[in-house]
């Protein structure tokens, strides 16, 4: 990407192909889109796993899961299975432990007074050297959530480590939030 065309990514307001193509995530992984929401994520990820690839597409709710199931279906991604759980519950993810070679945690953190949950449920499914993708509003964004509800990149940082995550790189993530990749440690 040419330095104008990163200049322009940084005005935008969220791009998940962008984001996700900073991630890591590859052809034939398993990623699981915790909170996926509408599913743009998920989609962004269907299209780099590829064929071979699984996503796994998460929510508690029943429309959000219909919004993903549509616009899979327009954009022809067949490789993602929708799942309503509740990550905030230990398992209900619908995940086996370390089956997973990605976590996506997008927007999340800031809903929840359950943040550690997430987070040790997003360590539960992913592989001793998986990759965590967690982005979320910076707090001193003039829109979005209440900015009490949002966490300091710091604080995110320290407590996603705690969960037995480790930093390796911030990502951009536009000009309303930050991103972060991190890594699962070796048990």
């Amino acid at each position: 990407m040419d330095d104008g065309a990163v200049k322009q990514e940084n005005n935008r307001f969220l791009s998940p192909r962008h984001i996700i193509e900073q991630s890591g995530i590859g052809a034939g992984m398993q990623v699981a889109d915790f909170g996926c929401g509408q599913g743009d994520f998920s989609l962004a990820a269907a299209k780099l796993v590829g064929p071979e690839g699984k996503v796994y597409a998460i929510d508690i709710q029943d429309s959000a899961l219909s919004s993903v199931r549509s616009k899979a279906r327009i954009e022809g991604e067949l490789n993602i299975d929708l799942v309503k759980g509740n990550v905030e519950v230990p398992g209900a993810s619908g995940r086996a432990d370390a089956s997973c070679d990605a976590v996506i945690l997008t927007n999340l953190l800031f809903q929840t007074e359950k943040r550690a949950e997430i987070l040790r449920e997003a360590s539960r499914v992913l592989k001793p050297g998986g990759i965590a993708v967690f982005v979320d509003w910076k707090k001193e964004a003039p829109l979005g959530p209440m900015r009490t509800l949002r966490m300091e990149k710091e604080a995110a940082e320290q407590l996603i480590a705690h969960e037995g995550f480790a930093f390796e790189r911030g990502i951009e993530a536009g000009a309303f939030h930050f991103g972060m990749i991190f890594i699962k440690r070796e048990s």
